[in-house]
């Protein structure tokens, strides 16, 4: 997801936009997997709206089961 995220920034992205984050939320029957990744020489994200500590990977993997139901 890394290299997406770069290569968003370098060739795609607009000069006036923040920098690029990944997210992936995936759930299959028996899990549900959490990854997210920074651009490259990370010095500051932005965004409307944000939590000052990310939810950890089990957090996230909650929300997803509870959206599930």
């Amino acid at each position: 997801m890394q290299m997406y995220v770069n290569y968003y920034d370098r060739e795609i992205k607009l000069t006036d936009e923040n920098n690029t984050i990944g997210i992936i939320l995936c759930q299959n029957k028996r899990e549900s997997v959490v990854e997210y990744t920074l651009p490259e020489n990370n010095e500051q994200i932005f965004a409307s709206k944000y939590q000052t500590i990310l939810p950890s990977r089990e957090e996230l993997k909650r929300l997803i089961n509870e959206m599930k139901s």
